[in-house]
């Protein structure tokens, strides 16, 4: 099970919305482009143990999985879609946008200059790779059979340290984190990726393949994870689920934009 280090303890640090987005409302990724699909918020993990081990419980985990990572990339694209507009305009931020820059600012855990989109903000906001968000969950979940996973929707071991917070780990001090829905949990996993000091290295690195046009890869940004757990040769394993599952991810991957209307 990983450490999973947190800037917060319990929940989530940010509001998440009460409504799922229109469909209507697309946005492009570092893959393409993705359809936000109006999707159902998943309260409740189903029991993945009642689904046969193998292909079919895979199944299962990636159909209920591959949409959320998307849409929650999909939305942190279109802000980072916004910031890259607005920095590269010459025409003074108006009020209102002055105030979303400060907000996205005080949401990825930075004081920035008044009306100046900075690189460190521009680092932080941005997408992982879909094969990555889904074999950690792999990994820390067990194909999203774990107590941790099943009772707190927590599918990456997102732990939480206040006295009494989460769910307890059976036979250790441990607790991690319970999240009102799947998204959610999956919004906090990025969140956290994307704004701890524990992870500043994948963050560093993804910029850099970004401002030299390379594809950001799963397999790139893995290498940076030497903070997430303290198990023996964590990324190594990771890595093994990620060639034995990679391009069963991506077809899950393909077939959710085509069912959302958006072409692979």
């Amino acid at each position: 099970m990983a450490l999973a280090l947190v800037l917060t303890v319990g929940h989530a640090p940010f509001s998440m919305p009460a409504h799922a987005e229109s469909l209507s409302d697309a946005a492009p990724t570092l893959q393409g482009s993705v359809t936000q699909p109006a999707l159902d918020p998943v309260s409740e993990l189903p029991d993945l143990r009642d689904v046969e081990a193998g292909p079919s419980r895979k199944a299962a985990f990636l159909e209920l999985l591959v949409p959320l990572v998307q849409a929650e990339n999909a939305r942190i694209q279109a802000e980072r879609n916004w910031l890259t507009g607005i920095k590269s305009r010459i025409n003074p931020l108006r009020e209102d946008e002055k105030q979303r820059l400060a907000q996205l600012c005080a949401d990825y855990g930075l004081t920035c200059q008044p009306g100046k989109v900075s690189s460190e903000l521009l680092a932080r906001v941005n997408t992982v790779p879909l094969e990555m968000v889904v074999i950690q969950a792999v990994e820390e979940s067990g194909w999203g059979t774990s107590r941790i996973a099943r009772e707190g929707n927590n599918l990456f071991g997102m732990r939480c340290f206040s006295a009494g917070c989460g769910i307890g780990q059976q036979g250790t001090s441990r607790r991690f984190q319970v999240f009102d829905s799947v998204r959610d949990g999956v919004r906090a996993y990025l969140h956290n990726l994307n704004t701890h000091g524990a992870y500043a290295q994948l963050r560093q690195q993804r910029a850099v393949l970004a401002a030299k046009g390379k594809k950001i890869s799963a397999e790139a940004l893995i290498d940076t994870l030497h903070n997430y757990s303290t198990s023996p040769g964590y990324q190594q394993q990771l890595l093994s689920l990620l060639r034995t599952n990679g391009e069963l991810i991506r077809r899950h991957g393909n077939d959710s934009l085509q069912l959302a209307g958006t072409p692979a």
